[in-house]
């Protein structure tokens, strides 16, 4: 029940305390604490075993305007060995200078402003309804606090020097009574310890604290009725005693008595953000990871009892799914492999999407040379030109020159190319349009050509305004500031599509037009093929090469199973290229690598509730192109191409990347539809994705400033794999783009 307040000066902590105050200076000895209190409810009638938990997470930008999202978990089982983080889907904003609170476990929430309101809401999601639903604004500012805690009927206002003001909520279970101030300027050295920890918490009669990886606890004892003239009876702080040390933590909570959970923290984002579950007296490790990536302030809305739940059944929110009508998860026959084919097809257009008719289009062999350091000549295999549609075709060489099969032959069967078409505006603006493609032209692997087999080749030709004395505009220095760079550092998932256009030291404005030559729009110019009789050669030039650590797969594990990804003896994933041709960077199709790894990496029989991305070693070079004519050189782009696996010096041959869970549980599971799902019984029985391809992993690597994706082709040494434990019942699962077995589903989730 902890939000962070310093670490970023926006939130307080919250905490659970009982309906009691404090009282300053009071030497009377203490009474016994009221067994009948609902806070003190026997376990034997507990039925509390899940606990909304919220993350209040980082601001998206330092603006004094920004905003924060607040984002609603449910920690299932905190004190079990199979602790669940669910996340529940359900988020709201509120201002990045606000402070946010709750405790009690009545569901309501509060929100301190900078100009002096403090907001209660009712979080009414378990019902279907709004995280926030307005229920009353008081005149209060404690925009100052360093911590706030509230078991809903007692809060207390703590500052930075340990100062407390108490104050009493008339209608704790509604939040919508009278909140009125018993007590000021309260100051004890309990409480000046709580002002000076990493985060504090109550739970019941206790409150605990973190200090440098110390956990320590004071138990709180009623006064007798009437000291002070205090109504109702004050409380006093015991001594502390140590619960724990060594904690590797930043934040902890109580979601109930007997439990702990932490947060750690690191500089890498695909660890950072780890939840771990205790129970506590003494402190007992109860799961080590519960889930990773969640970061910002991490508050428990805990009640006053806390039990296990029922290990047979399956953790959800709200109420269950309708699983009627799932049927068992069957994988149905093998697809037949494809025929080789030597023949490559494409569509080129004008920028507002209508076709580019009449240009002229060759085919480059893009493999040829991809470890030189200096020069290549790029090889042609043929031209073609663009038909009144814009559409293009070209059947390759039966017998290709010997340094393009070698390419082909090193790279499993599969043949890289680029098709490339230009011409020129009217005004003569130059315009250029690229298009990497992959040709299966011989014996091949079942994942290779699932990995090759390529989306909607239609692509839009651009400015081509880079000069020949255009300079890499890539600096390590502003690396930080690019879109690319945001997405690798961010420990969750970001689902949203990659931008359509990407600079390398900057973020590009969202109504970016590319098309903008000299104050003109070229969107809609029409472009006719350049006439000349020169010869002419395409050139690439080696520009710098960077080994990034890339996803190429995940794998789900959620109630009862464990998840296996394996990624052996070989590549079997296809690498979207990055290319600028003026000034900022696009997409324009992939290239596949299918070469011999001669290792096998992955992450075997992970779980129950572990989803993770994996992460391989990739070589990626930065090629500068140029045509070239009778030494005169007519045109010039870049082109960010991934080479080959790479393991760097003294690095992992593969690691795993960032937690998935987010896509996994029943809220995911009740929005999916339901003609993907299906589900296996316990005891050993499972399901593999050993046909068709990934999902696109948007975000895959950041490299050069740009963030590209790619997907994985499925066959035997390269697959996703779910497997049910013993547990009765039925393990549910669903695809992201159809049911399992029919070759369609992308990736599998977990319930």
């Amino acid at each position: 029940m902890s939000s962070v307040a310093h670490r970023r000066g926006t939130t307080v902590a919250v905490q659970v305390l009982s309906t009691i105050v404090l009282a300053a200076g009071l030497a009377t000895a203490p009474q016994a604490m009221t067994s009948g209190h609902a806070a003190f409810a026997a376990d034997a009638t507990c039925t509390t075993f899940s606990v909304p938990t919220y993350v209040f997470e980082p601001a998206a930008s330092s603006t004094v305007a920004g905003k924060r999202v607040l984002h609603k978990y449910m920690e299932w089982g905190p004190k079990s060995a199979d602790t669940d983080l669910l996340d529940t889907q359900y988020t709201a904003t509120l201002p990045a200078t606000s402070k946010v609170f709750t405790g009690g476990g009545n569901g309501i929430i509060y929100e301190a402003t900078t100009g002096g309101q403090v907001k209660a809401y009712k979080d009414n999601t378990a019902t279907g309804g709004s995280l926030l639903t307005p229920v009353k604004t008081y005149s209060l500012n404690w925009s100052s606090a360093k911590w706030i805690l509230t078991n809903g009927t007692r809060i207390l206002v703590i500052g930075s020097d340990g100062t407390t003001d108490v104050y009493n909520q008339s209608s704790p279970a509604t939040g919508d009574g009278t909140i009125t101030k018993i007590m000021d300027n309260l100051k004890t050295s309990v409480t000046t310890s709580l002002a000076a920890a990493d985060d504090v918490w109550m739970v019941n009669s206790t409150v605990q604290w973190l200090t440098d990886g110390k956990v320590q606890q004071s138990t709180i004892s009623n006064l007798p009725p009437g000291i002070g003239s205090i109504t109702p009876p004050g409380i006093r702080l015991e001594t502390p005693t140590t619960v724990a040390t060594g904690v590797d933590a930043a934040q902890a909570w109580a979601p109930g008595p007997n439990a702990l959970s932490t947060q750690s923290v690191t500089s890498d984002p695909d660890t950072t953000g780890q939840v771990r579950s205790y129970t506590t007296g003494p402190l007992t490790t109860a799961d080590d990871d519960v889930r990773s990536g969640i970061v910002g302030d991490i508050m428990a809305d805990a009640g006053p009892c806390l039990t296990d739940p029922d290990p047979n059944v399956a953790p959800y929110f709200g109420s269950p799914a309708d699983d009627s009508g799932v049927e068992a998860a069957s994988d149905s026959s093998d697809d037949p492999a494809p025929a080789p084919s030597r023949v490559v097809t494409g569509k080129f257009t004008l920028g507002n999407g209508q076709p580019a008719p009449g240009l002229p289009v060759t085919i480059l062999a893009s493999d040829v040379g991809q470890d030189a350091t200096g020069q290549v000549n790029e090889p042609a295999l043929g031209t073609t030109t663009t038909a009144s549609d814009g559409t293009w075709s070209l059947t390759l060489p039966e017998t290709l020159p010997a340094e393009v099969q070698k390419a082909r032959d090193d790279n499993g069967g599969v043949l890289n190319i680029q098709a490339v078409a230009s011409g020129s505006t009217s005004t003569g603006v130059s315009m250029l349009g690229l298009d990497a493609l992959t040709a299966v032209t011989g014996s091949a692997s079942q994942g290779a050509v699932a990995a090759a087999a390529d989306d909607d080749h239609t692509v839009k030709l651009v400015p081509n305004t880079a000069a020949e004395s255009t300079q890499d505009s890539f600096a390590a220095a502003t690396d930080s500031q690019t879109y690319a760079a945001r997405v690798e550092a961010d420990p969750q998932l970001v689902d949203a599509d990659t931008p359509l256009w990407q600079s390398d030291h900057s973020t590009l404005a969202a109504d970016y037009n590319p098309y903008l030559v000299d104050g003109k729009d070229v969107s809609d110019a029409v472009v006719k093929p350049d006439i000349d009789h020169l010869t002419c050669d395409w050139w690439k030039f080696h520009v710098s090469d960077s080994t990034k650590y890339t996803v190429v797969g995940e794998a789900h594990a959620g109630w009862d199973t464990k998840a296996t990804f394996e990624y052996s003896d070989s590549m079997s994933s296809s690498f979207e290229i990055g290319y600028k041709a003026g000034s900022h960077w696009t997409i324009s199709g992939s290239k596949e690598l299918s070469g011999n790894t001669g290792v096998s990496v992955g992450f075997y029989s992970k779980g129950p509730h572990y989803a993770h991305q994996y992460k391989v070693p990739i070589k990626y070079t930065k090629w500068k192109h140029q045509y070239i004519c009778n030494g005169i050189v007519r045109g010039t782009h870049y082109t960010i191409e991934a080479a080959r696996y790479n393991v760097p010096s003294g690095g992992a041959i593969g690691k795993i990347g960032k937690d998935v869970s987010s896509k996994d549980g029943t809220s995911n599971y009740n929005r999916s539809p339901k003609s993907h799902r299906s589900y296996i019984e316990g005891s050993g029985n499972g399901a593999g994705l050993t046909h068709g391809s990934s999902v696109k992993f948007g975000g895959a690597v950041s490299v050069f400033g740009v963030s590209l994706g790619d997907k994985t082709g499925y066959d035997s040494n390269h697959t996703q794999r779910i497997v049910a434990l013993n547990k009765p019942g039925r393990h549910y699962i669903w695809g992201k783009n159809g049911k399992y077995g029919s070759h369609h589903e992308g990736v599998l989730y977990s319930k």
